[in-house]
């Protein structure tokens, strides 16, 4: 519990110091950034702590971050004294907002810290990775962190979240064992409290005291509250087919046909329980797409939440909001001129370019979407008729220059900003490939079925609603339909190379997506166009975005190190999961626009309220089968809530290997800085168990994401094999060469070293070495001095 309060205490405080500056940063917001304070602080001072110690300033210690976070208190102070009489007026005209939002917060963090206390173990999946990095973040403290997996290299990978997440658990002065899975319950409730802020604030940037905007402020939070639940609660719908099998319902025909794999047939005998019993039976839902020759993942947030890989396409969730945060707040800015603005105008530019150019350290994928949500918003905004421009060409030009010009600097600061980390990035992509295969409508459909069915019936009741009196409506059907099927012309081209599928089948398959796309795109324009930057319009600008991020896949695939049946693997896996995030957003206005449409002033005829009432009804629908799925899942990884609860992500290591355990707190407590232990080589849960638990180096461990993160065999040149040899050597003084090689001053000898260098080269250590630890099986051997 004290670990909790530390955590909690530390994150609440860095969000109050923040709450000044987002106010003046995010005017135009409805709660000025209360719900993207937290984001905000934990971002500013972990980029402050690692600039300072990426340029070798000041070294990333704990009464550095203590200072950094006073700094940031005493700026905010500042802010609110001068302030004081509007913000403590703005705390009594909004205070219902920020209770709800920070209600959310809390419970939100509350009820995955009791999940994660369930299901502990840091033992599974990509999981030893997570905390290797993690734990490297906490122990850097001049420089770059080092690789624990690569002594004496850097880490070749994008690793901010988990930088963020130490820079917490040093303030907060919680072990990695635990910060672990309180991190895993973080992001999820920055993504909720997030979400309300962002959402609420899409509605309306404003609300009054009045009760008639007090009922709008209702409606407002329900949206947001339902758009955190679609992102972080409700699953897709492959939980309806893993019932169906559980419970031996459908034919062995009938899941021959859904074709998903594992899902082989219906289970015999069934099962007893309310949910399946099989082991790990809803892994299959980030499986559904594709089939032979087609390997992919398409991971959702609950997933990976459940799944604990504290993993930077989840942590980057909240940046990615804070980014959104600020792109609505300068979309709603009446200032087009940059020359014009003042200072705290200049500080919001740059404090996105601070949240873009971090979303991309987190996980460089979100960074192009953001930016095209950025280009794409202010192009929308510069949107004017030809009638009043002169010409189709002056509309496109004048929207051209407003996609370029602020946007483009944002962007340009926003890798400046982060410089040191991009010079030491090497890179695997190759280029776009066209995709030669698809995903079938039946699977598309269990995977997007649940946020469709609130966000398809919006853009068409939207598109709808347009007119088509004005003489520009060719312009926006041409912006429209390029925008839509962009995607199919650049792969028209790039399908020469391999002629990868036919044209007609291609276009036939995508034709419903792209043409929704295009609706989004027209209604929005054409609500620009008639009111301004408005919630709608952003809102209609998100989906479209989304949209394209789904479609995307279908045609084109980047070309990294995945290869042959995965080719469009990480493009499927890292593009879907940012698509659910808008299209979530997306979900919450809808449910706003369903309950004005329904409860606003203007009666409904009956054939739309008609309407109205069968979309809510399938909408709701499919979010109870989701919400199946993820009921489910608790069930299944925590035991039925009938274990032991612990936050500490190695009991299971004290529990099961005591005397790892025991040399694992010998090398956090007496090992210096600096040093490094050789153990031995391993992949997936075998991984290197001391470096990954302390952030201690070793010589290289899990050979295969190595390659991956550096590119290329040769990166990783004799490491394994020197490893091997060291350990395997009779020769005392060639171990000690290898050892002085990789400056190795420590040697672990435990259970997985005696099994995979069983044999006498395990006895010379002590002839040039002294026993610095011993327990049991585990030996922890150090160089004489």
């Amino acid at each position: 519990m004290s670990n909790v309060l530390l955590w909690l205490i530390t994150v609440e405080i860095i969000g109050l110091a923040a709450v000044p500056l987002v106010y003046m940063l995010l005017p135009r917001l409805s709660d000025r950034g209360y719900g993207l304070s937290k984001a905000f602080g934990i971002l500013v001072v972990g980029y402050a702590a690692w600039i300072l110690s990426a340029l070798h300033l000041v070294p990333s210690v704990r009464v550095t971050l203590f200072g950094l976070v006073a700094l940031m208190a005493a700026a905010g102070a500042a802010v609110a004294y001068r302030r004081r009489r509007e913000m403590a007026a703005f705390a009594r005209e909004r205070w219902r907002l920020i209770a709800v939002t920070e209600i959310v917060f809390i419970a939100f963090f509350l009820a995955w810290t009791l999940l994660r206390s369930y299901d502990p173990a840091i033992d599974h999946t990509e999981q030893p990775m997570d905390m290797a990095f993690l734990n490297a973040s906490i122990e850097a403290t001049l420089g770059q962190p080092e690789d624990p997996w690569f002594r004496g290299e850097s880490i070749s990978y994008y690793y901010f979240g988990y930088w963020m997440m130490g820079v917490l658990s040093a303030l907060s002065g919680v072990a990695s064992n635990y910060s672990y899975n309180l991190a895993m319950a973080l992001v999820p409730a920055l993504a909720a409290a997030g979400m309300v802020s962002l959402v609420v604030s899409v509605i309306r940037p404003k609300f009054e005291s009045g009760g008639g905007d007090r009922r709008e402020l209702g409606m407002a939070v329900a949206g947001g509250i339902g758009a955190a639940i679609v992102l972080g609660v409700i699953g897709n719908l492959h939980g309806v087919l893993e019932f169906l099998r559980a419970n031996a319902i459908g034919s062995q025909g009938f899941y021959d046909w859904v074709r998903i794999r594992g899902l082989d047939g219906p289970a015999d005998p069934p099962t007893t329980s309310w949910h399946p019993q099989e082991f790990w039976w809803w892994f299959r839902s980030s499986r559904v797409i594709g089939g032979e020759g087609d390997y992919t993942i398409h991971e959702y947030p609950f997933f990976s939440f459940m799944l604990g890989d504290l993993h930077p396409h989840m942590m980057a969730i909240p940046i990615g909001l804070l980014a959104a945060g600020f792109i609505l707040n300068h979309f709603r800015s009446d200032e087009t001129d940059i020359r014009r603005l003042d200072a705290w105008g200049y500080g919001g530019l740059a404090a996105m370019a601070v949240s873009l150019g971090g979303l991309a350290f987190t996980n460089f994928w979100d960074m192009p979407t953001y930016a095209a949500l950025l280009m794409g918003v202010a192009a929308l905004k510069a949107y004017l008729p030809p009638s009043d421009t002169g010409g189709a060409g002056a509309t496109l030009g004048l929207m051209a220059r407003a996609a370029l010009q602020v946007p483009l600097l944002v962007i340009a600061l926003a890798v400046a900003l982060y410089l040191p980390y991009y010079l030491d990035l090497p890179s695997s992509v190759e280029g776009i490939g066209a995709v030669a295969v698809t995903s079938r409508h039946l699977h598309s459909f269990i995977v997007w079925g649940v946020p469709l069915a609130f966000v398809a019936p919006f853009i068409v009741a939207c598109f709808w609603q347009t007119t088509v009196e004005d003489d520009d409506w060719r312009l926006m059907t041409a912006i429209s339909l390029a925008i839509a099927f962009a995607p199919f012309a650049v792969w028209n081209i790039v399908r020469l190379e391999t002629s990868a599928g036919n044209p007609i089948a291609r276009l036939i398959h995508i034709l419903p997506l792209a043409l929704l796309i295009a609706m989004a795109a027209w209604s929005a324009i054409h609500e620009a166009k008639l009111r301004g930057a408005t919630g709608k319009a952003f809102a209609l600008a998100l989906a479209t975005l989304a949209l394209l991020l789904i479609l995307g896949p279908e045609l084109l695939y980047i070309d990294d190190s995945f290869g042959g049946q995965d080719e469009r693997m990480n493009t499927v896996f890292k593009l879907y999961y940012q698509a659910w995030a808008l299209l979530a957003a997306v979900s919450g206005y809808s449910i706003y626009y369903w309950l004005s449409m329904r409860h606003g002033q203007a009666r409904l005829v009956r054939p739309i309220r008609t309407l109205s009432t069968i979309w809510a009804t399938v909408a709701l629908t499919l979010a109870a089968f989701g919400l199946y799925l993820t009921a489910g899942m608790a069930a299944t990884e925590t035991g039925g809530f009938g274990r032991e609860p612990t936050l500490d992500g190695l009991e299971y290591v004290e529990r099961a290997r005591p005397d790892e355990y025991a040399a694992i707190a010998y090398v956090r407590s007496d090992v210096p800085e600096g040093s490094a232990i050789l153990e031995s080589v391993g992949e997936w849960f075998d991984a290197g168990l001391i470096s990954r638990s302390t952030g201690v180096p070793t010589v290289i461990n899990w050979p295969g994401h190595e390659l991956q993160w550096r590119g290329s065999s040769e990166a990783l040149g004799d490491r394994q094999a020197d490893v091997a040899t060291i350990y395997t050597t009779l020769d005392a003084d060639e171990a000690r060469i290898l050892l002085d090689k990789y400056d190795v001053d420590y040697v672990y000898v435990g259970p997985r070293e005696r099994a995979a260098h069983e044999g006498p080269g395990l006895e010379k250590f002590s002839e040039f070495m002294d026993v610095a630890f011993q327990r049991g099986d585990a030996t922890i051997y150090k160089l004489r001095e």
